[in-house]
């Protein structure tokens, strides 16, 4: 199984590694060894490698303190869990200090020592993510600058500054346009990853205006006025409300709708962009025309790493994040976000948030 889960047992009472085998077997992405003792635990943790390790604290020749020590100098990355019946707060306290991520008390029940495990196993797991996020963040970083370049050379040529191309080249500076739209679509959804995830509660506190905050910045980039499909974004702005909320992450959902319709849309027709108050809910949305959506692609919209594979949209590339990112942002903001299509035709995206 790739994703195993592999964990070691050590303690010197039998009847505890086999109640905790049969217990924790119930979930079937865990491989689990056992070990009488500590020094035959140690010799099992250099021999293979463990994800989780539960030892005894008490235990003849080499006791559960000393196997944490010593799995923490040499194996940082295993996580620790100490059985004990000697539970008193100095025990537990001294156990964490050292780097346990956690300790169960003697006797125990199933539920106990599964809740510990679970808690274990899911706190790996966000660490692991966190660490790709990070790592996704700084190479993002480090690529977008160039890609903007790239990007911006290419255009410069695709309109005509440096002289007349051919109809040849004109689809080869298509082609690099669409590659550096995606890079850049990529590069950008990881970047709102990483945001979305270190953003911090407070931001929600913050009084912003959606319309000056938010939509205007977006609207008025240069990439979204003067885009290369020549598509006109016309505004209707009803209310520009003052609401508590995070204006970065909402920059997020409202580029991403621009994009997409930028992307996906008809040239040389008109974006419109709306922002309206409806009984208790401030509506922004986005309509394009072009190849629309079907019926049967509806409910795969803001999934995470779910694209669209549809007649039109040949050879414009994406990285399935996007909506999904607008999605968990919106939902943050305690709003609602939903798409309308009629295939062939048009598109359109909308969120809306609470009046305060």
């Amino acid at each position: 199984m790739a994703n195993t889960i592999k964990i070691l047992i050590i303690d010197d009472e039998d009847i505890i590694l086999k109640s905790c085998e049969k217990i924790l077997k119930r979930r079937e992405d865990l491989e689990i060894d056992t070990a009488p003792n500590g020094l035959e635990g140690l010799e099992k943790a250099k021999s293979k490698k463990y994800d989780i390790v539960i030892t005894d604290l008490k235990m003849p020749q080499l006791g559960g303190m000393d196997v944490l020590k010593t799995l923490r100098q040499e194996q940082p990355d295993v996580t620790v869990i100490i059985f004990t019946g000697f539970a008193t707060v100095d025990t537990a306290r001294e156990a964490l200090k050292l780097g346990a991520f956690d300790y169960i008390p003697k006797p125990f029940t199933p539920d106990e020592l599964r809740n510990v495990v679970d808690n274990a196993i899911n706190a790996r797991q966000n660490k692991a993510e966190a660490a790709m996020l990070d790592l996704m963040a700084i190479v993002s970083h480090e690529l977008k600058s160039p890609v903007s370049v790239v990007h911006t050379t290419a255009e410069t040529l695709y309109k005509g500054y440096f002289g007349n191309l051919s109809p040849e080249q004109q689809k080869i500076i298509e082609t690099i346009l669409r590659n550096c739209q995606y890079l850049e679509d990529i590069i950008r959804n990881y970047l709102d990853l990483s945001k979305m995830e270190l953003d911090s509660l407070e931001s929600f506190q913050q009084e912003i205006d959606l319309y000056e905050d938010v939509i205007k910045p977006i609207v008025e980039m240069p990439e979204h006025a003067n885009n290369i499909k020549n598509m006109k974004l016309n505004l209707t702005i009803e209310v520009k409300p003052k609401i508590k909320a995070d204006a970065n992450l909402l920059k997020i959902v409202v580029t991403n709708f621009v994009n997409n319709a930028i992307k996906y849309g008809k040239a040389d027709t008109t974006i419109n962009i709306e922002l309206k108050q409806i009984h208790n809910e401030y509506v922004f949305s986005v309509f394009n025309e072009g190849v629309g959506i079907p019926p049967e692609g509806m409910n795969k919209l803001f999934k995470k790493f779910s694209r669209l594979k549809q007649k039109g949209t040949e050879g414009i590339k994406g990285s399935g994040l996007g909506l999904y990112i607008c999605k968990s942002i919106i939902e943050k903001h305690k709003g609602r976000i939903w798409a309308e299509s009629e295939y062939g035709s048009w598109v359109k995206f909308s969120f809306s948030l609470p009046v305060s």
